[in-house]
């Protein structure tokens, strides 16, 4: 938090009036928080209650003289007092058995009338016709999670009757175990028990209704519980970065407010929390250096936790591009032009990091927000130049002057690889400067590069371990293929002339095991000693089967 110097005449001031406040001013600050009252007739307040406030006029008054800040929503209306929208319709049932049902309307409900709270008291009707089941609200829970995951509900454990029914209470007991399931998991209910709080011999209209006594009594219970609710002071502002296709989650992202003085950063799962005043209004932004997020921002009038505002983050990728041509100027196509690294891991994975030019000779790639590496041009019989281009840090799209120019390489040079014993030998690099191509020997020990016509230049031989006779070779003008290149490769650690550094190696080893003389297979440390010892067994076992 942000420190700043202040008078403390000033700060005497402002302690004296926040004590002349209610501490409720903090809801007042905010938007109106919107409270939807959900269920049947008891709901509505119909019977009992002359004038159809059951208990929302009641509860509306307590509110409003606590300082809370809110707005009771829905598509009916009953009651003379000022805020009398719910949604309780007589008659109606949790289930979905008939057309008069909670469970098949209120995602409906809450599309037209959004809500931050919902109070649910539903039941009697289905205990009545005996149909009474816990699953039922469940299953309404579940929709009003389908509409938003942000929304509080208040769950009530239904009132009895004025001639106590066992299979409310049962049902209660229920419900109530459904929701603290549901609460375990996660789910943002808070569970208020009505039955308890009325006196069923003078609180009830009739069997099913309270009169504006009981009524007062539901109120008193809905108004601890939403007291207590919007007086908290803080909320959470959660959800999770993953890349824009939801595969992968992002770490390390920076979530803040817009003041910047609250914040949070992504952890391995992709998830963060703020913690934010009640009645704050708020831009969260999330930031991480190369990416760009959907959205980029969100507004956010705080009344209640809010789960799940998530962010698809995509990091930025940049254009390499040109044009590859020959020396005069014809376009040369399916060159593949390729980024080392397949253009970083971003690119790698969704693609853009190598293509074939087409028939212009254009290419275009793409490379990760500050990928470092090569871009290499190839295509059979072609050198091209430069041989490919370096970029650090990229950071932005390369479009000018990044064209190649490809040579045909029209004349061979060809021959094979062998040792003393006319073993081939396989995997020696066979390169020709000056713009030719290079070769690996194949199992015959063969190879074959291609030049320009009229090249001149070496071509030289290199494999680990291995010299060459002769080393290499100086061409002039090439003006014909050429046959017949053929050198003699010699490996002091292949004792067995079968091509290869192994077991056959270490048997030589052990026949001439403490041998002396001059020029003993298997005297391979030149430490003029004449002998095979373990001088000889440790060098050999540092390259051993290369």
């Amino acid at each position: 938090m942000k420190k700043t110097q202040i008078n403390t005449v000033y700060v005497s001031l402002c302690i004296i009036l926040l004590l002349l406040c209610c501490f409720s001013a903090l809801t007042a600050a905010g938007e109106p928080v919107r409270i939807m009252p959900l269920g049947d007739s008891i709901t509505r307040g119909w019977y009992g209650s002359p004038n159809s406030h059951g208990y929302r006029k009641p509860l509306y008054d307590r509110l409003t003289n606590a300082g809370h800040s809110f707005d009771f929503v829905g598509s009916q209306t009953d009651g003379n007092f000022a805020d009398p929208h719910h949604e309780g319709r007589d008659g109606w049932h949790a289930d979905t058995t008939g057309t008069n049902d909670i469970l098949g309307q209120v995602y409906n409900w809450l599309t037209a009338n959004p809500a931050d709270i919902v109070l649910l008291h539903i039941g009697t009707n289905d205990i009545t016709a005996g149909g009474q089941n816990a699953g039922e609200v469940n299953a309404i829970l579940d929709e009003i999670d389908r509409f938003s995951t942000d929304i509080k509900v208040i769950l009530a454990l239904i009132i009895n009757r004025q001639t106590y029914n066992s299979a409310t209470t049962q049902y209660n007991i229920d419900v109530n175990n459904m929701a603290q399931s549901r609460i375990a998991a996660g789910d943002d209910i808070l569970v208020v028990n009505m039955e308890p709080a009325l006196n069923y011999a003078t609180d009830m209209a009739d069997n099913l209704h309270p009169n504006d006594a009981g009524y007062a009594k539901m109120a008193d219970v809905w108004f601890n519980a939403l007291d207590n609710l919007l007086n908290e002071s803080v909320f959470a502002i959660s959800g999770y970065v993953f890349e824009a296709d939801g595969s992968a989650a992002v770490e390390g992202v920076l979530i803040q407010t817009d003041d910047n003085d609250i914040n949070s950063i992504t952890d391995a799962n992709g998830f963060y929390e703020l913690w934010v005043d009640y009645g704050r209004s708020s831009i969260v932004t999330p930031q991480k250096d190369g990416y760009f997020f959907d959205p980029n921002s969100t507004y956010i009038n705080v009344t209640h936790d809010y789960n799940d505002v998530n962010y698809a983050a995509t990091l930025m990728t940049f254009v390499i591009c040109g044009y590859v041509i020959e020396n005069n100027a014809a376009p040369i196509s399916d060159v593949n032009v390729s980024a080392q690294n397949g253009g970083g891991p971003w690119t790698s994975k969704y693609g853009g990091g190598s293509a074939l030019t087409d028939a212009t000779g254009y290419y275009e790639i793409s490379a990760d927000y500050n990928w470092s590496g090569t871009v290499t041009p190839g295509k059979f019989r072609y050198s091209f130049g430069p041989a490919g281009r370096y970029y650090e840090d990229v950071n932005e799209n390369w479009t000018a002057n990044q064209d190649y120019t490809g040579t045909l390489l029209i004349f061979r040079i060809t021959g094979c690889v062998k040792n003393v014993c006319n073993t081939p030998i396989s995997g020696v690099l066979v390169s020709a400067d000056n713009g030719a191509s290079q070769s690996l020997t194949d199992a015959n020990g063969c190879y074959e590069v291609w030049v320009s016509d009229n090249w001149s230049g070496t071509v030289t031989l290199s494999k680990a371990h291995y010299t060459f006779s002769p080393p290499g070779r100086v061409y002039t003008d090439v003006l014909e293929d050429k046959t017949g290149q053929d050198y003699s490769a010699d490996n002091i650690y292949d004792l067995d002339c079968d091509g290869s550094i192994g077991y056959g190696d270490v048997a030589v080893i052990h026949q001439n095991w403490l041998e002396i003389g001059s020029n003993v297979p298997g005297d391979i440390h030149k430490d003029e000693d004449n002998i095979v010892n373990l001088a000889d067994f440790a060098d050999f076992a540092g390259v051993w089967l290369d």
